[in-house]
């Protein structure tokens, strides 16, 4: 480990929401941040001051909690984490009014499941409920029942077919007991399906009450579903839908599902992650993760007739958070409180409240690091062995920072992100010409709150070379740039365009933009994460995370006049869907990369595709040590080894460094534990002249992610 990135002690990032006691006092979990920066238990008073309640350390006692907390009468809470316990696969814990942490249980990964992302609910016998999203004789996730003295009882074990499979969100319990949820995965299109709703009755056998078809009728439903007194059920998916922007759906005691309302991905949001809340007059309340003017979610309230209404747009530039992950609670005054996992004062996110005439109050704004944190971009490297990179989060002001590191391991903070016509929230890494000038993107920030592309002189001065309107020209550059030999450089945002789809761009040298290619978000693809890379004669080459004939993706060219050829459309099936990462390029033309989703175990692969668009699967990633959710690219030495990095699996569930040789046969270089040395590698790696690896870590070390380096993991070359 070359430098650790230091953690927030209050905490950072809560995906979770909150609940509220009857004193006004609010309680919920953070992801990251706390004592080794894998989250905490915090409790909100009326007043806005934060008291720290736990911190997670990562061991027995659990780590990175993605779900929030219930709390009994006498004041203790419950929840879950991701990870730790004894086999870093997360625990059920009790947190009483003392502070004082106690495991329930802790997931083995066998029959009992593993890693849950929600929390609990109790009966009134004090008896514990809840899913997790893999273990179980299947793989794919349990129902399970944990008593006062601590003793599971798996009530269903998903197969990962019809039956459903990966639960994302917990259940809801009606009065003789029976359970109701939903499955992220599975049912019609079995393991590639769009997701079920089921019900476990008291004997534990389940019934699918309704299988999405990824159509008009919704796909992947990662929230739960709430459960009125005639016995309907509500929830939300997020993708599907007319404009595949997800819905919000009723399903009837007959199993007769209801769209009431599909997102256009538009002002109206997209991508509602969180479920639902229900007032006494039928109105439902929620979030999307996405869409809005700011492109940063919103609160929205459906009434009876299907007419929604958006009470609240988020944009990270403004501090007042951004991209909710989790739904609202309601006071008795009308009243709205829930968290965002960006956004704030130093894009840690906040908690935040909505009055009844949509005013919004950032109750409080989760403190950042000053040396920058979580790092999703890579690295690069001068002559002189200093490595360069971003920061998404922190720095002095808090919107990410520029940084280098030199061969003693020191860190400076070449720039930090101030926001507003600046820039803020860099995703994307950096490119250095020889002058020593650097360039990048910002995400969010610039004169429409849309992102900007910058230069950074050596001495640290920033100028905004282009800043994104949100229109036609672009919007969210995701990836960073490319230069060409006159000093052009080449990009791609995320959002915007004429189908607000995303666009391929130029710019050049006066600050010129000229968009090459608008997607459309149909068989052309959409919304690219990637950048591009250049060939000899001008071509671009990229891909993009959505769109083409199955909706999973495409790899593109475009040529000098901006001319798209789609060279090949993923089916998100074996041969992979959903590409995050972009291409390299050998001499013979052929294109590698990676996927996402998809491949035998639908935990991504490693692909090829030579110049005749017929893609070859060359790995196709299980979840387990070998890895799994392959984010970034690969780099290939000159005997046509591939080395990259893998989000997710390995011997702890944080991910891999890993190097595929010309036979496919995979080699794990490193696995990461999630403690010192990292965890969850968004970015890939380079390699020096001697055969070093160098990338970073988004989570991990002291808290907020690492720089690594692996010692002659390449021939010499």
């Amino acid at each position: 480990m070359l430098h650790a990135f230091a953690s927030p002690p209050k905490g950072a990032t809560p995906y979770s929401g909150v609940i509220r006691d009857s004193a006004g006092n609010l309680y919920g979990t953070t992801e990251n941040g706390g004592i080794v920066g894998l989250g905490v238990v915090y409790t909100l008073d009326a007043t806005g001051h934060q008291k720290v309640l736990y911190s997670f350390t990562g061991g027995a006692d659990g780590g990175g909690p993605r779900a929030g907390v219930i709390r009994d009468s006498d004041g203790n809470l419950y929840g879950t984490t991701y990870g730790g316990g004894t086999a870093n696969l997360g625990v059920v814990y009790k947190l009483d009014t003392a502070g004082q942490e106690t495991v329930l249980h802790s997931f083995t990964s066998g029959t009992d499941g593993a890693n849950p992302l929600a929390g609990v609910i109790s009966d009134s016998a004090g008896n514990l409920y809840g899913t997790t999203y893999g273990g179980g004789t299947g793989g794919a996730g349990v129902v399970y029942k944990l008593d006062t003295a601590g003793q599971e009882t798996v009530l269903y074990s998903f197969a990962g077919g019809a039956d459903g499979s990966s639960p994302w969100a917990g259940v809801t319990r009606d009065s003789a007991g029976n359970l109701y949820g939903t499955t992220s995965g599975g049912g019609i299109g079995g393991v590639y399906g769009g997701g079920v709703v089921f019900k476990v009755d008291t004997a534990g056998r389940e019934t699918v009450l309704y299988s999405f078809t990824g159509g008009a009728d919704g796909s992947g439903p990662f929230a739960g579903v709430i459960r009125d007194a005639a016995g309907n059920l509500y929830g939300t998916t997020s993708y599907g839908g007319a404009a595949n922007a997800g819905v919000v759906y009723q399903l009837d005691t007959s199993g007769q599902e209801t769209v009431l309302y599909g997102f256009t991905g538009k002002a109206d949001g997209k991508k509602p992650e969180a479920g639902l809340i229900r007032d006494s007059a039928g109105n439902l309340y929620g979030t999307t993760q996405e869409g809005g003017i700011g492109n940063a979610g919103v609160v929205y309230k459906l009434d009876t007739a299907g007419q929604e209404t958006v009470l609240y747009t988020f944009n990270l530039g403004a501090h007042d958070g951004g991209q909710p992950y989790a739904g609202v609670i309601r006071d008795p005054a009308g009243n709205l409180y829930g968290t965002t996992p960006g956004g704030g004062t130093v894009g840690w996110g906040v908690v935040y409240k909505l009055d009844a005439a949509g005013q919004q109050t950032v109750l409080y704004s989760f403190p950042g690091p000053v040396d920058g944190s979580h790092p999703d971009a890579g690295v690069i490297r001068d002559s002189a062995g200093n490595l360069y990179g971003t920061t998404f989060w922190g720095g002095a002001a808090g919107g990410g920072a520029v940084y280098k590191l030199d061969t003693a391991g020191r860190e400076t903070v070449l720039y930090s992100f101030t926001g507003g016509a600046a820039g803020d929230l860099p995703y994307a890494g950096v490119i250095r010409d020889s002058a020593g000038k650097f360039y990048g993107t910002t995400t969010s920030g610039g004169t429409a709150q849309a992102g900007v592309v910058y230069d950074l002189d050596a001495t640290g001065q920033e100028t905004v070379l282009y800043s994104f309107m949100g229109g036609v020209d672009g919007n969210y550059p995701e990836a960073g740039v490319i230069r060409d030999s006159a000093g052009n450089l080449y990009g791609t945002t995320y959002y915007g365009g004429t189908a607000n789809a995303g666009v391929v761009y130029k710019l050049d040298t006066a600050g010129q933009e000229t968009v090459l290619y608008s997607f459309t978000g149909g068989a052309d693809g959409g919304h690219p994460r990637a950048g591009v890379i250049r060939d000899s004669v001008g071509n671009l080459y990229g891909t993009t995370q959505d769109g083409g004939t199955a909706s999973a993706g495409v790899v593109y060219k475009l040529d000098k006049v901006g001319q798209e050829t789609v060279l090949y459309s993923f089916t998100g099936r074996a041969d992979g869907g959903h590409p995050r990462a972009g291409v390299i390029q050998d001499l013979a033309g052929n294109l590698y990369g990676t996927t996402v989703t998809g491949g035998a175990r639908r935990f991504g692969v490693v692909y090829k595709l030579d110049t005749a668009g017929q893609e070859t699967v060359l790995y196709s990633f299980t979840g387990g040590t070998d890895g799994g959710w392959p984010y970034a690219g690969v780099i290939r030495d000159p005997a046509g080894n591939l080395y990259g990095t893998t989000f997710t699996g390995g011997t702890a569930q944080t991910g891999v460094v890993y190097k595929l040789d010309t036979a496919g046969r995979e080699t794990v270089l490193y696995s990461f534990t999630g403690n010192t040395d990292g965890g969850v590698p968004m970015a890939g790696v380079i390699c020096d002249p001697a055969g070093n690896l160098y990338g970073t870590a988004f989570n991990g070390g002291t808290g907020s992610g690492v720089i690594f380096e692996i010692k002659n993991a390449v021939t010499a070359q």
